[in-house]
């Protein structure tokens, strides 16, 4: 696989990824650019009999540890920033209700450890089994699936039970 392949292969779920842990746009893009800096750095020495998701996605989660370490990304939790691009002929009324549920789950994940949303993204941004988000982790499977479970109980009590 070349670079532009897997770049274009996994960018998505990278940037989805980074976007449930940092939840700022702007800080999320720049994150992303720095991961897939550090990957075509490294992609030359990359053993590629190796499977190359946990490579890349351990680059990705080294890259938002550091992130943190530096402080870059520390108080107040803004919004702004957050609305999508809408697909043409959507309402307007439908583009507001999307504007504000996006809302109410970025502050309903802004109340979790950083633990708790890592686990989360794992498993909806990257689609993760909890054997390979343990594996990823260093928890154990059970930790993994309990802290999960109370992190979308969490959100259940914010958002209420049929939001997720």
């Amino acid at each position: 696989m070349v670079f532009e392949e897997l770049y274009d292969r996994y960018f998505r779920r990278i940037y989805n990824y980074v976007r449930y842990r940092v939840l700022a746009r702007d800080a999320a893009d720049d994150i992303v650019s720095a991961v897939f800096e550090k990957v075509l750095d490294r992609f030359d020495d990359f053993d590629q009999a190796r499977p190359v998701e946990p490579w890349l996605f351990a680059i990705a989660r080294n890259t938002l540890n550091d992130h943190y370490r530096r402080g870059k990304v520390r108080g107040a939790l803004s919004t702004s920033g957050f609305e999508e691009v809408l697909p043409s002929g959507e309402s307007v009324e439908r583009a507001a209700e999307a504007r504000e549920e996006n809302a109410r789950l970025l502050a309903a994940l802004a109340v979790l450890s950083e633990a708790e949303r890592e686990l989360i993204a794992m498993r909806y941004a990257l689609d993760m089994s909890g054997r390979e988000m343990a594996e990823q982790t260093g928890l154990s499977e059970s930790n993994v699936g309990v802290t999960l479970f109370r992190a979308l109980g969490k959100l259940r009590a914010r958002l209420g039970p049929e939001e997720i």
